[in-house]
């Protein structure tokens, strides 16, 4: 301590820089903290966000396939029971092998399911 205290000008100025360190780490940790707290709230929200098709039923206007098992025909109608961002949950109405989990993406491609874009644009 005394040879620190030597180089910085003595025991005033090494309690100073002491001081002014401490008070620089401090504030720095505490704005780290904030946009951490910021950006977990933002995520959460996101997350919770209510899933503005539950419930709907949708017709399938074309045929397709999404690679996961789900098979849809131009003459389908599915129920959305849940969604969690880009996955939906779906019921195929009529179909043996429910429920199922796709994307919105698919099922715009297929349906008048609107995308997370036109979803994000309405609210």
């Amino acid at each position: 301590m005394t040879t620190l205290a030597k180089k910085v000008g003595g025991p005033g100025a090494l309690a100073v820089v002491t001081a002014v360190g401490g008070w620089a780490i401090g504030r720095g940790a505490e704005a780290g903290g904030k946009s951490v707290l910021r950006a977990a709230k933002a995520v959460a929200k996101k997350r919770n966000a209510a899933c503005s098709t539950k419930g709907q039923v949708f017709d399938v206007v074309s045929d397709g396939e999404d690679g996961k098992g789900l098979t849809l025909r131009a003459s389908d109608h599915y129920r959305v029971m849940e969604c969690d961002g880009e996955a939906i949950l779906i019921e195929v109405l009529g179909g043996t092998n429910n429920p199922y989990f796709t994307s919105a993406q698919f099922l715009a491609s297929v349906s008048s399911f609107p995308t997370p874009e036109k979803i994000n644009n309405a609210e």
